[in-house]
């Protein structure tokens, strides 16, 4: 799975690429230094084999080390008549003659392969600069709620998808969405910024989740194709603790508490995805301070290892426990490359929440539902439908 980063090209070549090029690496030296022993130690004469070593390295070195190498090569070439007595014949000019053309031919080879890598890192940056236009940092802290995402990508060139989340302040609270939209590549991309744009609209426009949610299904309805959804999570979070939750085909989120209790916070019926339906219900609950939640798309629990068992999440929320929000998610997703063998085969967006105590205000009230013991009950904590 893959990262964005921005830094060197150098971190754009993955740790199995670097492996993969030193593999050529060795493999080139090997038959180039295989070929001059036979060629000098032998009778057989194989110095119109040496060009096949610039040929291998082609695949892996830079354009100069490659030229010299393959430099080196015709003059061992020019030199190998010396030993083998073919000094000036017909054959060892004929020899010469294909060294020489092997080693123009690899740094032909060398220049093309760097000019396509120039390329896709071009074509990286500008996906880098449009998932970020598409998804921006969620910010670290509102209105009492903390907040840190991770957005993997199954494809080790892009970094970009159709899975999104954004997180948007209200006047009445705080407005959060994930989602998963069908299939993959640029129509995909285009629909989630089509849901994106509804929903950053609509967040600060109705006053209800379940309309926040119909806006965006109207959205997609007007611009998918007719096998085109978006699976979705409409997400209220008040400064009191209580949440309000709208799902449209998505997967329920689950509650951790700083005690280490687990549960998922069960969506009571939710809908069909954004595109085949319109009609949205609202499930009510409330979480305390210290609580995270984790909303997540389901490139995480559809994630397979070598022997094609899922990703068991609900073993590995005790992971989210113990450090800031951006620490939990680093042990999640490190524990999810670790099970996948490094191989996600669906884009994967992860958005951790954490209650925080609302900031005090000279003269208010204390909130009961945030502070009576009614509000640590079982019934409090659970759904108020």
């Amino acid at each position: 799975m893959r990262t964005v980063r921005t830094d060197a090209p150098a971190a754009l070549i993955p740790p199995d690429e670097r492996a993969d090029n030193l593999a050529f690496v060795i493999t080139g030296a090997a038959v180039l230094l295989s070929t001059l022993l036979v060629d000098v130690f032998s009778s057989v004469a194989l110095a119109g084999y040496f060009g096949l070593g610039p040929l291998i390295l082609a695949a892996a070195c830079p354009t100069l080390i490659t030229a010299g190498v393959g430099a080196v090569t015709v003059l061992l070439g020019i030199v190998s008549g010396l030993w083998d007595d073919r000094f000036g014949t017909g054959q060892h000019i004929a020899a010469i003659v294909l060294i020489a053309i092997q080693a123009i031919i690899a740094v032909m080879i060398c220049v093309f392969r760097e000019q396509q890598r120039s390329k896709l890192q071009r074509v990286q940056a500008v996906a880098e600069v449009a998932q970020r236009a598409l998804l921006p940092a969620v910010p670290g802290r509102l209105d009492g709620a903390g907040f840190a995402a991770r957005y993997l990508s199954a494809a080790r060139e892009a970094s970009v998808g159709g899975d999104l989340y954004e997180v948007v302040p209200t006047a009445h609270g705080i407005r959060v969405i994930i989602g998963d939209v069908r299939g993959k590549g640029l129509p995909a991309v285009r629909l989630a910024s089509v849901v994106l744009g509804a929903f950053r609209e609509a967040a600060v426009t109705w006053l209800d989740p379940e309309q926040v949610a119909a806006a965006c299904a109207r959205a997609v309805a007007r611009e998918a194709g007719p096998e085109d959804f978006v699976t979705a999570l409409v997400l209220d979070i008040h400064p009191d603790g209580r949440l309000g939750m709208c799902s449209a085909g998505h997967h329920p989120p689950r509650l951790v508490s700083p005690q280490g209790a687990t549960r998922t916070l069960m969506l009571r019926s939710p809908s069909p995805p954004l595109g085949l339906a319109d009609q949205f219900t609202v499930t009510n609950a409330f979480w305390e301070v210290g609580d995270r939640l984790l909303l997540f798309t389901d490139g995480l629990i559809e994630a397979r290892d070598a022997g094609g068992r899922f990703f068991d999440l609900d073993e590995h929320l005790d992971l989210l426990l113990g450090g800031d929000q951006e620490e939990a998610l680093d042990r999640l997703t490190t524990a999810l490359d670790a099970h996948a063998g490094g191989a996600l085969h669906d884009d994967l967006a992860l958005l951790l929440a954490e209650r925080h105590p609302a900031p005090a205000q000279p003269g208010a009230p204390v909130s009961p539902a945030a502070d009576s013991p009614a509000a640590s009950t079982p019934a409090a904590r659970a759904t108020a439908d």
